[in-house]
């Protein structure tokens, strides 16, 4: 069941979106959820779910609101970041994590740090796609973005998902496109995002039990045989309405 998390991490997290500016969704490519490239899919997201990356896939997606303008840098504390994320034992344990998943980042490519003695190190936002290169989101255009509303931070929406319920609201917002109107997975798409089935599976639990999507099974008929199909709905609008576990009455 998803809970309201506590008010001191949601104050920080609405600070962090207020410090940044950010008059505008956070944007993604549409790469760093789906992969049309290789035959066995391993796009970014789901590669960062993989073990446990729950810390990985929450600190990248903050630190990419937070980074607002080319070329994307930040200094923040991992204690800060730790405290944003309601890690228990901020200024130890929990910063210990923030580091570990920032130098995973590192690794696969998605940020560059730099450090300095006596100073917080920088983390440079690089291609959430996977390539290595510099990120700059204007050069985004058209429908070649995912989009996530900033209330999904200044609510407390992304402490109180788990990992694998913000990957699939990342892929199923890819899916739309957007639109507000529901959408079914074609099997080849489905296999692109590169999720298991059972983490799909309870993902999307987690969502509709959150309120935030409605699956219809839908029956539709393909040369004279009935076919089912699941017509997955968003309501990202409601990221703004509620808070975190105000909406589970609705299920």
């Amino acid at each position: 069941m998803v809970e309201r998390p506590p008010q001191q991490a949601i104050d920080l997290l609405e600070k962090a979106v207020e410090r940044s500016k950010r008059r505008s969704s956070v944007r993604l490519p549409l790469a760093f959820a789906r992969d049309q490239v290789n035959e066995v899919a391993r796009p970014p997201l789901a590669r960062l779910l993989q073990g446990g990356g729950e810390v990985r896939i929450k600190v990248l997606l903050t630190i990419l609101m937070m980074a607002t303008k080319h070329p994307h840098v930040t200094r923040v504390p991992s204690r800060d970041l730790a405290a944003m994320l309601n890690l228990p034992d901020s200024d130890g344990a929990g910063a210990r994590r923030v580091n570990k998943a920032l130098s995973d980042l590192a690794d696969v490519n998605l940020v560059r740090r730099e450090h300095r003695p006596g100073h917080v190190p920088s983390t440079t936002i690089l291609d959430p796609g996977g390539s290595g290169e510099e990120w700059n989101t204007e050069q985004l255009s058209g429908t070649t973005y995912i989009t996530l509303p900033p209330d999904l931070w200044r609510r407390g929406w992304l402490i109180a998902l788990s990992g694998r319920a913000l990957a699939l609201l990342i892929i199923l917002r890819e899916n739309t496109g957007g639109r507000q109107k529901g959408a079914w997975v074609p099997g080849i798409r489905h296999r692109q995002y590169g999720l298991s089935e059972d983490t799909w599976t309870k993902a999307t639990k987690e969502l509709r039990d959150a309120g935030l999507l409605d699956v219809d099974e839908k029956v539709f008929s393909f040369q004279g045989e009935p076919r089912r199909r699941n017509i997955y709905t968003l309501h990202l609008a409601r990221l703004g309405m509620f808070d975190p576990g105000d909406l589970t009455q609705l299920n």
